[in-house]
């Protein structure tokens, strides 16, 4: 089994998360171990998904904005706790084989702590048609209820190392969010 380096907790700038989490994923290739880490953010601020840069350049926010080196939509940081995992490469076969595996552990995790916590069964949620990381949870995501509970994206480098991070929101403005994400504050009540 190869080595896993667990980084102490640090809250950053939006900046400075994406160039740590960037640097293990290279990290974890050049030397052959696994990284994890959770971490926070230094301020209220938007991340956004790598397919996303057009949006990302044009969008119009009183908060700091970053570009993530993953997929994904709109995530709000700074009321949630981060994390990131990084493989070297052969270790997991598939984008989708290394996030059940994270998600796995993220359900058994959430139920010992009394959290009923399931994989999401909803076909209809696409991340690719949506704006918004956390409006529906797509199939295998973990959710309680309908409600996502961990909002998770994935890159694999060229080589077939991987990085996977990811927030899990401990409070929650949805007024706020709402003005953040351009969304009615309702709509966002019922999905974090």
């Amino acid at each position: 089994m190869l080595p896993l380096e667990v980084l102490p907790f640090s809250q950053n700038s939006p900046e400075r998360n994406m160039e740590i989490d960037t640097s293990l994923a290279e990290e974890s290739e050049r030397r052959g171990v696994f990284h994890f880490r959770w971490y926070g953010w230094k301020e209220l601020s938007l991340s956004f998904g790598y397919s996303q840069k057009a949006l990302f350049e044009t969008y119009g926010v009183d908060v700091p904005k970053v570009l993530r080196p993953t997929g994904g939509g709109i995530l709000i940081h700074g009321w949630d706790i981060s994390y990131a995992f990084t493989t070297p490469s052969g270790v997991f076969v598939s984008v989708l084989d290394l996030y059940r595996f994270v998600s796995k552990i993220f359900v058994e995790t959430f139920r010992g702590l009394g959290i009923n916590a399931t994989f999401s069964r909803n076909k209809k949620g696409n991340y690719r048609q949506r704006v918004l990381c956390q409006l529906v949870p797509t199939f295998g995501e973990v959710v309680v209820g309908n409600k996502k509970l961990v909002a998770s994206a994935v890159r694999e480098f060229k080589r077939g190392n991987f990085l996977i991070h990811g927030s899990v929101y401990i409070a929650y403005n949805p007024p706020l969010a709402g003005k953040l994400l351009k969304t009615d504050p309702e709509v966002l009540k019922n999905t974090v």
